[in-house]
């Protein structure tokens, strides 16, 4: 029995305290959220029945072998959180989308999470399903079957109007042209961790990128569409199309293309391997975020407790698979 603490109560920590509940493997004895101190864990949950664990502002000082965090996308914003972590000795599995591959953007935090880690005898990783699974991981392994790879193209394509509201704004579904560009220029429209995707898949494969690139641009809708949260007009943002590039002397290896809009047609996750042989896998309509989020969080910590103390990334971990 794994004890473990959810730390961060959203959409994505609340799914994974009740997938918590459901696994003999793990006994969830914590839960941490200063929105919702006080607060019963079975009522946040509207699990219909009380669980006696009530939720409290910060790390509770019980014994514990780990804490899944979902609570920030920045690796340098949630830094000090991660530190607290392993100091406390506990094992640490996050969904914040830098800390995929912390190093591309944070080099030195990262190798300063990396020793304290090792110091502590704990293990890091940052996962998820999209950066953590369908963009890059899947990639990676179809490349197993391969005697050789030219290139890597992943295409995601997910109807933005079938996820939950805070997921359609925040890829700026019904805003205006000018209110998107300005948006995204502030970085407040964007997808975080396209790019850490792409990094370890360059990683993984021993791909020595000399340029990543990186674009984003609305998708406009061709008519007015009506979603239970919120009205997209003809002609108005629906989403966005975000494409990164990996390089090398000009020569584009990875191609990551993410389309979130509302109404997306063909919704699917697509890699395709210029390789030998050549190889193309499809996952019709796409794999549901809010779903494998918490499965890929839950299903990595085994793994993760029995890896080399330190900060670890998808492509260092044994193969993951699903726990009871």
């Amino acid at each position: 029995m794994i004890r473990v603490i959810q730390f961060g109560l959203g959409a994505i920590g609340r799914a994974t305290a009740k997938l918590i509940l459901g696994k003999s493997s793990l006994q969830l004895v914590g839960a941490v959220d200063p929105q919702y101190v006080g607060r019963d864990l079975g009522d946040l949950l509207e699990l219909g029945r009380k669980l006696h664990l009530p939720v409290t502002p910060q790390l509770p000082n019980i014994p514990a072998d780990a804490v899944f965090h979902c609570a920030g996308s920045s690796f340098a914003g949630c830094f000090e959180q991660f530190a607290s972590f392993a100091k406390a000795g506990l094992h640490c599995v996050t969904s914040s989308e830098e800390a995929l591959f912390p190093a591309y953007r944070h080099k030195d935090l990262a190798a300063k999470l990396d020793k304290l880690c090792a110091a502590h005898r704990v293990g890091f990783l940052g996962t998820g399903v999209n950066p953590g699974f369908v963009m890059d991981t899947l990639a990676l392994i179809t490349t197993a079957a391969c005697q050789n790879v030219e290139s890597v193209h992943v295409t995601r394509v997910v109807d933005a109007g079938t996820r939950r509201e805070a997921l359609q704004r925040k890829i700026g579904a019904g805003l205006t042209e000018d209110e998107f560009h300005r948006l995204a220029q502030e970085q407040k429209i964007r997808h975080v961790g396209l790019s850490e995707s792409l990094v370890l898949i360059a990683d993984g494969l021993r791909w020595n990128l000399d340029h990543v690139d990186e674009t984003i641009a609305p998708v406009l809708a061709p008519k007015t569409i009506q979603t239970q949260y919120l009205t997209v007009k003809a002609g108005q943002p629906a989403g966005v199309r975000q494409v990164a590039r990996g390089f090398w002397k000009r020569r584009e290896l990875i191609t990551l293309d993410l389309q979130m809009y509302v109404g997306a047609p063909n919704p699917r996750d697509e890699i395709v391997l210029q390789s030998v042989p050549s190889l193309r896998v499809v996952v019709e309509g796409g794999t549901a975020g809010d779903l494998a989020t918490p499965a890929m969080l839950v299903n990595c910590l085994p793994r993760l407790m029995e890896a080399k103390p330190g900060l670890h990334t998808m492509t260092s971990l044994a193969l993951p698979r699903l726990i009871s």
